[in-house]
């Protein structure tokens, strides 16, 4: 399949077209992206900041122009896009990530107020912390009988989550609560807490303070990449899951890393000699996804040494307790996963042995949804989750969540 390439330097192709794919629920437009991608400098982060930020900042200016509401709103949903993909390369310490973070929020904040979608941010209390949570509510919120739980995993933002799923979920007439837990959003930037492998923890406090919210007739959760490991774990222990949608399916995380090392060395690189130790900086010279990577991963899972790093990852592991999941499970899977094997996502499926249905749907190449979460078909994935969502809720009634 030939298509359009935005860099030769492949952690920022991929990136480029990520801002792109949200395009549909106003997340981007395909000339900016391509006019900003157009002056960053293969592998250089500071390049990519610079161009990303400049191009937020010219839509935003344009946006404030703008006296019709509509049109001043999805100029600036796109501004704030562009402010979270200017941030993303950024380093953890670097001061202009937190003031970037804060300026897209404000953007996207204004932007949904222009367009009249009927949002709320909460914080919602968790272990000492707060896990900032985006309530949507459809246009007839009497009538609604399904509430979607929506996660992101690895890198992506609460408002990112927006455009990736929510705003489809609302248009289809569903109530959406998307938030960020631990090693995600405000809990990582504000309180320090890495991410942990007992997600059914902080899911807890979540539904948990949406049973005071909403009553659903049908609940199901959503996580999207690493979000897809997240929820299975805590679907495993939280029964008040009907379903659950894992958009894509993710390992954990320390297969995925080491799907990525040559395998001669994938054995040092889970010891970690002194030798590894030095050779991962160096790889990361040349290797752009490489060098994000790690420092990300450094960043998110708490670790203060490669080392540390790979004993944090160690407990994300999906053997033990995949069929303890009762719900029914949708697993996607994309052809050409490139952050690891897909094989081990019908493997997975084939452990969920408690699992009252399961559904595996793989995008093929020939489709175009055959990269990570579907990058670049984003409705083609919507139109498969909804439906299956669908036939979830015509199927005899639930009992509710809540009891």
């Amino acid at each position: 399949m030939r298509r359009i390439r935005f860099s030769r330097t492949p952690a920022f192709d991929f990136e480029a077209l990520r801002g792109l794919w949200t395009a549909a629920y106003d997340g981007g437009e395909f000339g900016e992206v391509a006019a900003a991608m157009a002056r960053v400098r293969r592998g250089d982060f500071e390049s990519w900041y610079r161009e990303w930020s400049a191009m937020a900042g010219t839509v935003a200016a344009r946006g404030h122009a703008y006296g019709e509401p509509v049109s001043r709103g999805t100029s600036l949903l796109r501004a704030a896009n562009y402010l979270r993909q200017a941030e993303f390369f950024l380093d953890p310490a670097d001061p202009r990530r937190a003031e970037t973070a804060a300026a897209g929020r404000d953007l996207f904040d204004a932007g949904l107020a222009g367009i009249g979608v009927d949002a709320s941010r909460v914080h919602i209390p968790y272990d000492g912390a707060r896990l900032e949570a985006l309530l949507l509510r459809p246009a007839d919120p009497d009538d609604a009988r399904t509430v979607m739980v929506v996660q992101g995993g690895f890198d992506s933002t609460l408002e990112e989550l927006y455009f990736m799923f929510g705003a489809a979920a609302v248009r289809r007439g569903h109530w959406v609560l998307m938030f960020t837990g631990p090693g995600q959003g405000a809990a990582l930037r504000e309180h320090g807490l890495p991410f942990t492998a007992d997600w059914e923890r902080p899911t807890r406090a979540v539904i948990d303070w949406l049973s005071g919210v909403v009553e659903p007739r049908l609940l199901v959760g959503v996580g999207i990449s690493f979000g897809g490991h997240l929820v299975a774990r805590a679907a495993a222990s939280e029964p008040r899951y009907d379903g659950i949608v894992l958009y894509d399916y993710f390992p954990g995380m320390l297969t995925a890393f080491l799907h990525n090392v040559p395998r001669p060395v994938r054995g040092a690189f889970q010891r970690m000699p002194w030798w590894m130790r030095r050779a991962v900086p160096l790889y990361g010279r040349f290797d752009a996804q490489a060098r994000w990577g790690v420092g990300n991963a450094l960043w998110t899972f708490g670790a203060g040494t490669l080392p540390g790093l790979i004993d944090a990852m160690r407990p994300f592991d999906d053997r033990a307790w995949a069929g303890d999941i009762t719900a029914d499970a949708l697993v996607l899977l994309a052809e050409r996963e490139h952050f690891y094997d897909p094989a081990l996502g019908r493997d997975f499926a084939a452990r969920l042995t408690g699992a009252r249905s399961v559904r595996v749907h793989t995008f093929t190449e020939a489709d175009g949804g055959h990269r990570h979460c579907q990058n670049g078909a984003l409705q083609q994935a919507h139109e498969v989750i909804f439906d299956w969502v669908h036939g979830l809720a015509r199927a005899e009634p639930a009992p509710s969540a809540f009891p």
